[in-house]
């Protein structure tokens, strides 16, 4: 049975018998301590010490209740020991009736016979895939189908499953919970399923039509929890690992001693590398020396004379003089350039369907506009588009004057400098 499960962790699904399930009102507490908080709020309706159990719930679809489960310690740490001797870790123990509310598939609203080997009839109603009513319907003792069986049975049977119905009908408004499930084991479902048609209110069907065995429905529904879904298997249950010991502390030491053995490695192996580095370069020193002092031997025979070095300098001071000379004529062409045609290149580049000019007055780098605009905001418009012109980037203009002539034309005058009025 062990075969190919060591090292698994297995998921536990609980059957009914071996847990209680209540439902209360809301704790007044954040949901991370209900588990440590139920035990004390079901000490009333639980035979067993608050010490002795463990308990977790959720929230039902009202949000003003819970759906709380309680189950013994003892036997959630017999469940642990047990895989342990297998070698195997137990990951999460979930009650049955958490799994049967997934076992619907895409139906997430639903009633649910079902009956597992040797046990009893149940009636379970299901809303968004959450268990909201439970019952077991005593006095209906399987068989109920096949050649043992009574007409009785299946009466019995369905009176109690439409007295459920109605219940939940009167007390459960506005929960669409009109289709019927059927999974009982040991008995014939389709016929079950065919019997309750002819008796009851409600639609029932086949729960799975693939298996009718319990067991195997509960194990493929499992894969469906999500991992925040009830887990009586709870963390202050589980064993506390142990990493001191005496294997992890041999294996820490050789890890160390490999860490050391390789530092030591590098560093001598590095040095090695350095010292033939300072070989070659003591070796490159001393050739370079030699070579300084026959160029020092070289240098004295060929000191310039006097007389070229005069004339050297009067040669520098006439080439400095000549720079200076082309440099002063340059800088008149830039002028040049810059005050008349690169002006009027970058006025034509801006050239604006809601400006027009009339008279252009360019003085060295002073600059005096006049024309005509289509409108009063166009004139700063244009003027802010001087930035993206190099010869007109960094105008500033002392003055500007917008005004309307006779015509009522829009005109201005832009000015870097102020005219002197004739006396």
């Amino acid at each position: 049975m062990t075969a190919g499960v060591k090292g698994a962790t297995v998921d536990v699904i609980l059957h009914s018998r071996l847990y209680q399930s209540y439902q209360i009102d809301k704790p007044a507490i954040p949901a991370s301590e209900w588990p440590s908080a139920l035990p004390f709020l079901l000490k009333d309706l639980i035979r067993d010490k608050v010490t002795e159990v463990v308990a977790d719930a959720h929230e039902l679809p009202d949000k003003s209740k819970v759906q709380s489960y309680v189950m013994s310690k003892k036997l959630v740490l017999e469940l642990s020991a047990q895989l342990e001797t297998i070698d195997c870790e137990l990951g999460r123990i979930i009650p049955e009736q958490e799994v049967w509310a997934l076992s619907g598939g895409e139906t997430a609203n639903f009633l649910l016979l079902q009956k597992s080997a040797g046990g009893d009839f149940k009636l379970e109603a299901f809303f968004k895939q959450q268990c909201i009513f439970q019952r077991t319907l005593r006095g209906i003792t399987s068989p109920i189908t096949g050649r043992s069986a009574s007409v009785l049975q299946l009466d019995g049977l369905a009176l109690e499953l439409q007295r459920s119905v109605d219940y939940l009908s009167s007390q459960m408004k506005g929960m669409p919970l009109h289709l019927l499930k059927v999974c009982c084991d040991e008995e014939d479902n389709e016929e079950v399923v065919k019997a309750l048609n002819e008796r009851l209110s409600v639609k029932s069907s086949l729960l799975n039509s693939e298996t009718e065995w319990a067991g195997q429905v509960l194990a493929l529904a499992v894969d469906r929890l999500s991992v925040d879904s009830i887990n009586l298997y709870q963390d202050h249950l589980k064993p506390e690992k142990n990493y001191f010991t005496l294997a992890n502390v041999g294996i820490g030491w050789a890890a160390i001693a490999s860490v050391f053995l390789c530092i030591f490695a590098f560093e001598y192996f590095h040095g090695v590398s350095l010292q033939k580095e300072l070989k070659i370069t003591q070796q490159t020193e001393t050739q370079l020396k030699s070579e300084r002092d026959t160029l020092k031997k070289e240098a004295v025979s060929h000191q310039p004379s006097p007389e070229k070095l005069a004339a050297i300098s009067r040669l520098k001071k006439e080439i400095e003089s000549k720079k200076a000379s082309i440099g002063a004529v340059d800088t008149i062409e830039k002028s040049k350039q810059i005050g008349y045609s690169g002006v009027m290149a970058g006025l034509a580049k801006l050239s604006n369907k809601n400006i027009s000019l009339s008279e252009i007055e360019i003085d060295n780098n002073q600059l005096n506009i006049k024309g005509f605009a289509r409108n009063a905001e166009a004139v700063p418009a244009w003027i802010a588009e001087f930035k993206q012109e190099l010869h007109l980037v960094g105008r500033a203009f002392e003055k500007m004057q917008i005004a309307r002539n006779e015509k009522g034309i829009v005109t201005f005058e832009l000015r870097t400098k102020h005219k002197q009025e004739s006396k």
